[in-house]
């Protein structure tokens, strides 16, 4: 083609391009065209397919703006967008609505890298949920695609995405008056002469290039629509110059047609998702996190494709943001997540689907990612484009052209660290797990190594559970006191995405097993590296909350064995020099407890492949946790926290089936659901005040010197008011101190956060000092010894304070460091220094050379110093001109250039240095990290007593501080209430209209009791809803609020420390572990008879309601009758039950159990009942709750019946047959009575046995009991009590001879009780 006067030849072509836009200037103009023959048609296309080349699309895009109009809809062909076909190729693509706001073209900044866009206007951004800013749409040229713009193909006719709003969109554009319609060439050569007469008008040259079409040769345009001259001679250009300009949507259709044609088969893959390994979802063994990529896509993949699926390939179960310039990106997948989730505009960009958020607000979406359920992977750019140029220089070899990027962490819902991403107070837990078992056959033992870590503070716990029993008690308790969010385990046993479809239980296996024959055959496999059990899945299962996030990880590969577990400790440098270096719990572990190792190798495997472990193992915090901590702590096992509501309101009828209910209630810093007593007593100030008070609450203490301690501290906080408002205030405004700190050993700490962790502790170090010279010598004995632990702060403050611009850094949040503080930022100073005065010299020096006083720098762009002299001066001919105006002339000389760019260097290095003295800031300050812990714990412990100062304060009248008895060899254990009122009642602020109620149990060491009987047990019965439930409850936690160091809503309070709590409350089954509500009972009272001790409560609702009543009523008088003669604890035992009290009981008057005056058979044991008052005429039932001495009459079931509204004609019928029922029972008894009757014998009625059937078996125990003691030892063997300082008995025969034998009884109660009944007997 000959070249036009007036065209332009495109920047950066190697040859003479003929212009076609001076064509598009003329006016629009109608034509006519005649009819063309199919080969016309063809020749014509396949020239416009020639001129049309990827410079010619620069140029349409250059002009769009200029001559962009509405398009006409061409009727004749309105219907064939609707029905064009998608892409080619095997994956479904997907694309979003365009963003119509136009994209910014200014220049990037100095950290633009080069393969980002330059910066984008974010008002053209779309407004995403909430009014956050929805995504970008950008260019990068790491793709292929070198021309395209992200929004030229978001209106691309391609495959839509599932999102129902973008579909509507879609619909709605292509009904829009002015809508894009492109008829298909397939329909316009059908069409034949029709579409030759139709207008032109508005049809631009661009629509041509349809995404429908195969190729830019075969356009889907109609002739016509051209308005081509009919002579096939015409020049194309003269043809074209009629056409009215390409629009934007031209453009966009043009360039996803180019896209589609690209990129037919290049992700056919990822239609078929198979992991690493090339197994399929769905199959055995799937491994969720990896990605299988054929050998052929890596050799099709752009150096940025290849950058990003290397990272991608190892985390495909992971929504990667992939930081590009100012942006983070989501990619394929994870763009379609994006886009269907939370409507981000989604395109096909860099030959992958895309949407994009801004940096600005990447914290905002990655929760809302967390929230949904996802993980979250970050990539970042590790370095700017000019450090990049800086790095490559004198290397020979040639760059990819692409920044540096590393996957920099993953973000998982339990093991977040950055504060805008914690949404709770409270600890959050990821726990590693490993189970190994000893033993074969009956005598199996299943044991565990527990490893916990919370991220936040990077505190890590250690645990070891010994010969747990079958239903796991010890570990369920362990799972509801920490509540993991995160489980890791080996992969080849039970639980989600396991190779072995079935998995063994415990009574199954045999020693040298495993799981997986064909993955786990070596020796040691058994040891914890098989995986975990069904029984142990289920307990996992059942009590950890919904949202517990599973992950399994190959044996001994990925989570580590003892072996490998010690070799990657000390590979990894966590802790300086060798294993003798390591924190004491540590070594511990690694002597002597395998199983506590391996979970701690299995829990920093996952760490690391967070990109956590460094950051959080070299802290040190390594610690033991103990479940159940006997020597120090009164015990509360899982159900226990359950049934009481300690954290959670549990639903009608006793605990959930998901007892970790709780999670909700720690979800947030107010932590407190209304009814709970967590509620009643988190008064806490701090963050890390109220973890230490949640730790508080499922651990009270067990020694009467360590509760008295507690009392006398909080009784001093409420005796003065002004203190504790002082103190308040103070800890009210601290930051979280704990996590602070262990974000600045990770240098992932914010300015503003540092600043204000220094501000806390110097608030902190203030009060302690005002408090010492107050009150140190007034003070209890626990408060002067907080005070005096407390570290000295005031230089370590002084000396970090005044090593930075303090201003600065609060007005801009940037640290600079004062001269002489950092060597580093003092020598790149001076280097700046020596430049800025070459400057200075160089300019003084072209001045006087070139003879013009007003020759000053300029600074264009990114394009500093440049010499600015007016436009008449002349300079050297080696002078660099760089810009002008009519006046001035602005240039480089040759040295200028070259000392311009090692300023720019210099400016970098200082940029590069001032980043690094913020972690070099953080890392002096790290090293003082075990004073500053020191110095929280103080202020920890003093925020937990302030707050049980105040729900001490809160109970209302009366209130009372409890008396806590010191152990004087008492065996058994003491409790007496006098009007306690239920806690959570009194907080409520309804306690006008509770009933108080008198409770004693047990005797004081050498005193007789009120009641006049030292019985251990009550045995409660009394009307449906007569308030027994709320009783034993209230009992429970008025013992818990004492033992925690709190006052009690009673007129007052004597204890004798209890060591353990049991309750068994409610009816509830367990479908996951396939337990029916009886055999619920009936592990919960197991539990309780292998556990318990004479120091133990133990409280049973109605047990044996979930079988028939005759076998209820036997279990239940055979555990009672076990309670009070074998153990001795103390207790309540409520019951429906009337022939239990019957056979338990005996009268003073003629045989015939009272209500009012009975005498119990079982010496430990006192029968009491809830009064009521009863209209039975009307069938109503007025509730007392006054607890009398006695048996109930009735349980007044009917009653309560038609309370809840059942029709009185049933409830009358009911009475009938019932009335019917109890008069054939008692005729029944009285005919068929026998000297073998069970009621005879109880009585002691039998003339041919001396002694009821009850003692003759107290006195067989007696003589079994010899025969265990024998075998045994009279010394406690066993760990539970060990530096307790209590003098406790053990069980007969030594606590493993005990264990061993499946028997827990205790000598003193047995003795006890025979002398007790004989001595009954003979009265």
């Amino acid at each position: 083609m000959s070249q036009p006067n007036g065209s332009s030849t495109p920047k950066g072509a190697g040859r003479t391009q003929t212009s076609i836009f001076k064509f598009f200037t003329t006016p629009k103009k109608t034509s006519t065209v005649g009819s063309k023959t199919s080969d016309s048609q063809e020749a014509l296309l396949d020239e416009i397919g020639a001129a049309i080349d990827d410079d010619v699309l620069a140029e349409v895009e250059e002009i769009e703006s200029t001559f962009a109009s509405p398009v006409r809809p061409v009727k004749a062909a309105s219907k064939a967008v609707a029905k064009a076909a998608p892409p080619t190729g095997n994956r479904k693509r997907k694309a979003s609505p365009t963003l119509d706001e136009p994209q910014s073209d200014a220049s990037g900044s100095d950290t633009a890298d080069d393969d980002e866009d330059a910066d984008y206007n974010p008002s053209a951004v779309s407004a995403g949920p909430n009014g956050k800013s929805r995504g970008r749409v950008v260019d990068d040229s790491d793709d292929d695609v070198d021309d395209l713009d992200i929004g030229d193909i978001g209106d691309c006719d391609v495959s839509p995405p599932s999102s129902p709003s973008y579909q509507a969109r879609q619909r709605g554009l292509r009904g829009s008056k002015g809508g894009l319609a492109t008829p298909s060439l397939k329909r316009i050569r059908a069409s034949g002469a029709a579409s030759s007469s139709t207008s032109s008008e508005g049809v631009s040259l661009m629509s041509a290039l349809s995404p429908t079409t195969p190729t830019l040769a075969r356009t889907t345009t109609s002739l016509s629509a051209l308005s081509m001259a009919s002579s096939g001679s015409t020049p194309l250009m003269q043809r074209m110059q009629l056409q009215a300009p390409p629009t934007a949507d031209d453009t966009k259709r043009a360039r996803a047609a180019k896209f589609a044609k690209k990129n037919d088969d290049r992700y056919a893959w990822l239609v078929d998702v198979r992991d690493a390994q090339g197994v399929r979802p769905g199959e055995a063994g799937y491994d969720k996190r990896s990605l299988f990529i054929p050998r052929s896509a890596w050799n099709e993949f752009s150096a940025f494709e290849r950058q990003y699926w290397e990272i991608k390939g190892k985390h495909w179960d992971t929504v990667v943001f992939f930081k590009k310039g100012k942006f983070y990106e989501l990619y394929e997948n994870d763009a379609t997540i994006g886009h269907q989730e939370f409507d981000l505009k989604m395109t096909d960009r860099v030959n992958m689907r895309m949407a994009g958020v801004p940096e600005s607000s990447f914290d905002t979406w990655v929760a809302q990612f967390l929230a949904k359920g996802y993980k979250v992977a970050r990539v970042d750019q590790m370095e700017s484009k000019l450090a990049k140029d800086m790095r490559e220089r004198g290397t020979a070899k040639k760059g990819d052209g692409l920044v540096t990027r590393e996957l920099t962490g993953i973000l998982t819902a339990g093991t977040l660290v950055d504060p805008s991403l914690l949404t709770q107070d409270l600890a959050t837990y990821c726990m590693a797990i490993v189970e190994g078992t000893s033993g074969s056959g009956a005598s199996i033992s299943t044991s565990f190594g527990v490893a916990f870590v919370d991220t936040s503070t990077a505190q890590f716990s250690l645990c070891s559970i010994k010969d747990d029993d079958a239903d796991r008690s010890a570990l369920e308790t362990l799972l509801v006191q920490i509540n993991p969010r995160e489980v890791v385990y080996v992969r080849g046993g039970a639980g989600p995405g396991q190779r072995t479809a079935l998995a063994l239980s415990s009574s199954s296996l045999t020693r040298g097993s495993t799981l997986d024959e064909g993955a786990l055959t070596s020796p040691d496999a058994w040891d914890g590296m098989a995986g975990i059990s069904r029984p142990t899945w289920r307990a996992l299962k059942n009590m950890c909350g919904p949202n517990t996030d599973w992950i399994s990880m190959a044996p001994r590969k990925e989570f580590w064995d003892v072996p490998t577990t010690k070799q990657e400790i000390k590979d990894a440098g966590y802790f300086t020099g060798d294993s003798s270096a390591w924190p004491a719990v540590l070594q511990q572990v690694a002597e002597s407890d395998p199983l506590a190792l391996m979970a701690v190798g299995g829990l920093l495997s996952y760490l690391r492949s967070l990109k956590l472990d460094q950051d959080l193992a070299s802290l040190g915090n390594f610690s033991f946790y103990s479940p159940l901590q006997h020597s120090t702590a009164l015990v509360l096992d899982g159900p226990t926290i359950s049934n009481l509501d300690l954290f959670s309101v549990s639903s009608e009828g006793g605990a959930s089936s998901n007892p970790i209910a709780a999670a909700a209630t720690r979800g947030n810093s107010a932590a407190s659901v209304e009814g709970t007593l967590f509620a009643l007593v988190n008064h806490a100030r701090t963050p890390f005040g109220r973890r230490l008070l949640s730790r508080w609450m499922c651990h009270p203490l067990r020694h009467a010197a360590a509760i008295n301690a507690r009392l006398d501290a909080v009784e001093f906080l409420m005796a003065d008011s002004e203190l504790s408002e002082s103190i308040s205030a103070t800890l009210h405004s601290l930051p979280d101190l704990e996590r602070g700190l262990s974000r600045i050993h990770s240098g992932r700490c914010k300015v503003p956060d540092f600043i204000a962790l220094l501000s806390g502790l110097r608030a902190v170090a203030t009060m302690i000092g005002q408090l010492r010279q107050s009150f140190e010598s007034e003070a209890p004995a626990r408060i002067q010894t907080l005070l005096r632990t407390f570290p000295a702060l005031d230089e370590l403050l002084i000396e970090f304070s005044s090593a930075y611009d303090s201003a600065l850094a609060d007005t801009q949040g940037h640290l600079l460091p004062f001269p002489g503080s950092d060597q580093p930022y003092d020598d790149v100073l001076a280097a700046i220094a020596e430049l800025d005065a070459w400057f200075d010299q160089h300019l003084a020096e072209n001045r006087k050379r070139l003879g013009c006083a007003s020759i000053v720098y300029k600074n264009m762009g990114k394009e500093h110093y440049q010499l600015e002299m007016p436009a008449t001066i002349k300079v050297p001919s080696e002078y660099f001109r760089l810009s002008a105006t009519k006046a001035v002339n602005r240039y480089w000389s040759p040295e200028l250039r070259g000392k311009v760019q090692e300023h720019a260097e210099a400016m970098e290095t200082k940029s590069m240095v001032l980043s690094g003295y913020q972690q070099r800031l953080y890392t002096r300050f790290d090293r003082h990290y075990g004073l500053l812990m020191k110095a929280v714990a103080v202020v920890a412990e003093l925020d937990c007593l302030l707050a049980l100062s105040v729900a001490s304060g809160s109970l209302g009248s009366p209130a009372s501080r409890p008396t806590i008895l010191e152990r004087n060899g008492d065996a058994g254990g003491y409790i007496e209430f006098r009007q306690l009122r239920h806690p959570c009642v009194a907080m409520s602020g309804s306690s006008t209209n509770f009933v108080a109620n008198d409770i004693v149990l047990g005797r004081q060491h050498g005193t007789v009791n009120q009641d006049g009987d030292p019985a251990s047990m009550i045995l409660l019965t009394g009307p449906n809803m007569g308030g027994k439930s709320t009783l034993l409850r209230q009992l429970c936690l008025g013992v818990i609020l004492a033992q925690l160091g709190c006052y009690v809503p009673a007129e007052s309070a004597t204890i004798l420390p209890v060591d353990r709590l049991f309750t068994r409350i409610g009816a509830r089954d367990n479908l996951l572990a396939g337990r029916s509500t009886f055999m619920v009972e009936m592990a919960e009272t197991s539990t309780i008879l292998r556990y318990a001790s004479p120091r133990s409560l133990v409280v049973l609702d109605e047990l044996g309601r979930g079988t028939s009543t005759h076998d209820g009523e036997a279990v239940a008088y055979g555990v009672l009758h076990g309670l009070c003669s074998r153990l001795g604890c103390l207790g309540f035992f409520s019951t429906h039950y009337g022939l239990l009290a019957e056979s338990l009981l005996r009268s003073t008057r003629g045989g015939q159990s009272d209500s009012s005056d009975s005498a119990s058979v079982e010496p430990h044991l006192r029968p009491m009942y809830m009064a009521c008052a009863v209209n039975e005429e009307e069938h109503r039932v007025t509730f007392l709750y006054r607890l009398q001495r006695g048996v109930a009459s009735k349980s007044h079931g009917m009653n309560v019946a038609a309370m809840a509204g059942v029709p009185i004609p049933i409830v009358q019928r009911a009475s009938e047959v019932a009335a019917k029922f109890e008069h054939r029972l008692k005729q029944r008894q009285l005919t068929k009575a026998t000297p073998q009757s069970g009621a005879a014998l109880a009585d002691g009625n039998d003339a041919t046995n001396p002694a009821p059937l009850s003692v003759q078996s107290d006195f067989a125990n007696l003589l079994r009991m010899a025969a265990l003691q024998t075998g045994g030892s009279q010394t406690n063997d066993g760990d539970d009590d060990i530096g307790s300082g209590d003098p406790e008995e053990p069980p007969v025969g030594g606590t493993q001879q005990a264990k061993g034998a499946n028997e827990n009884q205790y000598w003193s109660c047995i003795i006890d009780h025979l002398q007790r009944t004989m001595t009954s007997s003979n009265n």
